[in-house]
């Protein structure tokens, strides 16, 4: 447990300090901040799990919650209702690293507030499509997808699992073969700022919401546009509309695999038609952790944190919209059916999965902690 020496004013700007630089050196995505009976319990979210990292007097919860709270800019006296707020990391915490942007939210509970920060680095992110480590052949598909003057590419799986990544990927893809066409992202937040993309962060719960900015921008000779996230029907039809009408729209969609989120488009009241007319390629993936390579996976190492993992990888399965899954869908197959026929062409997560495993990167234990039922 964290001493915090005498004075205790100082102490807590101090320990607040060292969690956060010690989160942003071992590039975790998330902290949060727990309260128990006696305790505050931190964990950092590290290559897609929460790990323990520390546990505080309970007597100094409230103050290092106010501590986060003033970093934030949020009312410190209020501790009866959520809040939000954003702040950008001190340089003292970055050890040299490029700045990056912190959100907090916290929350009441009945032992006292909680808190969750996010860290959005905007520079080591993964930036090629052939570094995400999905197969060849569904990078190309990918790439040749992308080069296509119109349609709509989706990206599916269930939260964090990449697929932000992903997109960005597929911008600087755009942007590297084709330099001469106009690439727009809507997104909640803006995670990576892409170089010669226009990008917005849009105001879910205000004025400016996806819906909004997407019909304005649509009439500003916009070729490209990357949509954060497709989460309610109008969306969903806005985004239709605009592949079909000659604009390249990538987005993402929270389903598990390609079939489901046709699927989920027609749930959100697509025609059939227009689904199998503006829909390019779903591509499903997850993230898996990568074997550690110092300890070898051995979990006998500090670089891993005694885990065996260090970093992650990811796998996917990809549906391209071709004559046979056209037909399907406009027969109005069910999802079963879908799924067997996408699988007869393309190796589906568990398939990708093992082949992870039989590189090396990867545990069948990994494997069936990501995918469950899905796995091997």
């Amino acid at each position: 447990m964290t001493n915090l020496g005498n004075n205790a004013a100082d102490g807590v700007v101090n320990l607040v300090d060292d969690l956060l630089t010690r989160a942003i050196a071992r590039r975790a995505s998330d902290l949060h901040f727990d309260p128990n009976e006696d305790q505050l319990r931190v964990r950092y979210r590290l290559d897609g799990l929460l790990q323990d990292v520390d546990h505080l007097p309970g007597a100094l919860a409230d103050n290092v919650i106010a501590r986060l709270k003033v970093l934030a800019g949020l009312l410190t006296y209020r501790k009866d209702i959520p809040q939000e707020g954003a702040l950008k990391a001190d340089p003292s915490w970055m050890n040299g690293a490029a700045p990056i942007d912190i959100r907090v939210a916290t929350f009441p509970t009945v032992r006292g507030e909680r808190a969750v920060l996010r860290l959005m680095y905007s520079v080591g992110q993964v930036s090629g499509l052939n570094e995400l480590g999905l197969a060849a052949g569904m990078v190309t598909e990918l790439r040749l997808a992308a080069e296509q003057p119109q349609g709509l590419i989706l990206v599916t799986g269930p939260a964090g699992s990449g697929k932000s990544t992903t997109l960005y990927a597929l911008a600087r893809h755009i942007l590297t073969v084709t330099p001469g066409r106009s690439v727009t992202s809507l997104e909640d937040p803006v995670e990576q700022q892409v170089g010669g993309m226009a990008q917005i962060q849009i105001q879910p719960h205000g004025e400016l919401n996806y819906a909004r900015a997407m019909r304005s921008l649509l009439r500003q000779d916009v070729e490209v546009l990357l949509v954060g996230e497709i989460r309610d029907a109008e969306t969903a039809h806005i985004v239709t509309e605009a592949a079909l009408t000659g604009h390249l729209i990538m987005s993402t969609l929270h389903s598990g695999d390609p079939a489901e989120a046709v699927g989920r488009l027609l749930e959100m009241g697509i025609a059939t038609y227009q689904v199998v007319s503006a829909l390019t390629v779903v591509a499903a993936q997850r993230l898996l952790r990568t074997v550690c390579p110092a300890c070898g996976g051995q979990g006998r190492c500090t670089a891993c944190m005694s885990t065996g993992y260090l970093g992650r990888t990811a796998c996917g399965q990809i549906a391209v919209m071709d004559d046979t899954l056209r037909r399907a869908v406009l027969d109005h197959r069910p999802i079963g059916q879908l799924r067997d026929i996408i699988r007869r062409d393309r190796p589906d997560l568990a398939a990708d999965a093992r082949r992870l495993v039989e590189e090396g990167k990867t545990t069948m234990d990994e494997v069936r902690r990501v995918l469950g039922m899905l796995g091997p």
